[in-house]
């Protein structure tokens, strides 16, 4: 009986023994990358001592390569506006691309961009139909002239008609591109006869509607299922698919109304996620949009975009360094975090917080849930590999382009590693 006792006590010790092992978390930390290591120290040396945005100069004219590589002619590039919300970044873009087209989502940058002096100019097209209210705000600040050569997006007869009733109502040409369903479903005319019955429409009042082509756009596409089978095969596949039904609606309105297409048309499509794909289907699409692409938050971590870099980060001084972490109320007990958890060795407090970001560099750095999140000073935790003093810089990779860089208002630019400038941003 003795020596089952004993038995057993052993077989209770293997066990815990191997729960702890199973269940006991491992030290995820690590110091900075090579690269990071090298941005901190210019940052410490001469940045500004608050939380920044960082765009890497060097990597986004690799992305801009890779891009002008995959959209050769006769594609035209249009930059989506939204994803990269500073003047002087579009300024850059255009001149690194030879393009002078741009995609706009909002009112706001739309007045901006038509009271620019360069930017006026621009071949734009709206990427989301605007109320008739906002086109009112819009031409009231805006020139006559100017505002008739913007592309407007309707995806409904409804909005086409109350299109033409404020065109008329000002004496002026809208030039119309209705936005189509290829797939996506978010909206837009689904059949071609539906697109058939505007375009008649827009025929019949030459004075103030101009047909100026189609938008289909097919994001949904880069999320196809595929258990088995090569992913990119798949995501291919659905663009044909995609492409079909938008070549669909181009066949009938040919058919229907050819003396329409004795120009070019705009037929616009794309998006970061799909664009590479057009260079192989160009029979339909003859303007591609791309934006995010070129900076890669991690919302665009899809292997059609293997090719892409991470052009920008947040960059957000470490305030103070505590060791062990503790949490209010639970003083008591709070030694016991650290020796469970090694990635509980360390609490730091850094300035600001709460980004839309993922933690980047130093590897292993984690949000504590107990304590909760704070914009003013965020609390992170780490093993002791992560070897974080204060003035040094946690790094961030935003999950999108257009919030982030709007709300900390400007980018700080690095070229090989070291500060060069800034620029500033607006805000959406």
């Amino acid at each position: 009986m003795f020596k089952n006792r004993k038995l057993y006590i052993w077989v209770f010790l293997i066990i815990i023994i191997v729960v702890v092992l199973i269940f006991k978390p491992k030290d995820e930390g690590s110091s900075y990358s090579e690269y990071f290591s090298a941005i901190n120290k210019e940052l410490k040396t001469n940045g500004f001592g608050k939380p920044v945005v960082l765009l890497d100069l060097d990597r986004l004219d690799e992305n801009l390569s890779t891009l002008s590589k995959n959209i050769p002619p006769p594609l035209h590039y249009r930059i989506v506006v939204k994803s990269l919300p500073s003047l002087d970044l579009l300024r850059y873009i255009t001149k690194a691309t030879n393009t002078r087209r741009l995609m706009v989502f909002h009112s706001g940058d739309l007045v901006m961009l038509l009271r620019d002096p360069e930017f006026s100019s621009f071949d734009i097209l709206l990427g989301k139909p605007m109320p008739v209210r906002a086109l009112e705000e819009i031409y009231q600040k805006s020139k006559k002239d100017r505002f008739q050569k913007i592309h407007w997006l309707v995806d409904t007869e409804t909005r086409l008609n109350q299109y033409l009733e404020f065109a008329k109502s000002k004496n002026i040409k809208l030039n119309i591109v209705l936005e189509i369903d290829i797939g996506l479903h978010r909206g837009g005319f689904t059949y071609p006869t539906l697109t058939t019955q505007s375009i008649s429409k827009i025929q019949d009042h030459p004075n103030h509607l101009e047909f100026g082509g189609f938008m289909g756009y097919e994001p949904h596409v880069a999320s196809v299922p595929n258990l088995l089978g090569d992913k990119t095969e798949a995501i291919e596949k659905e663009i044909e698919s995609s492409l079909k039904k938008y070549e669909g609606f181009v066949s009938d309105a040919k058919k229907s109304f050819p003396s329409l297409f004795n120009k070019e048309l705009l037929m616009n499509g794309g998006g970061s996620k799909t664009y590479r794909f057009y260079q192989k289907n160009q029979q339909v699409v003859n303007d591609v949009s791309v934006g995010s692409a070129l900076v890669m938050p991690t919302d665009f971590d899809v292997i059609t975009l293997k090719e892409h870099k991470p052009a920008f980060y947040i960059a957000a001084p470490v305030l103070k360094r505590l060791d062990g972490t503790t949490i209010p109320f639970l003083e008591s007990i709070s030694f016991l975090f650290p020796i469970w958890n090694p990635n509980l060795q360390v609490t730091y407090f850094i300035y600001g917080g709460a980004y839309l970001a993922k933690k980047e560099s130093p590897q292993g750095l984690f949000d504590n849930s107990l304590y909760g999140a704070s914009t003013n000073q965020g609390i992170l935790n780490g093993s002791l590999a992560t070897a974080l003093q204060p003035d040094d810089y946690v790094f961030f990779r935003p999950t999108q382009s257009e919030k982030v860089m709007a709300e900390m208002g400007e980018v700080v630019l690095l070229r090989k590693g070291k500060i060069i400038g800034t620029w500033k941003c607006f805000i959406n």
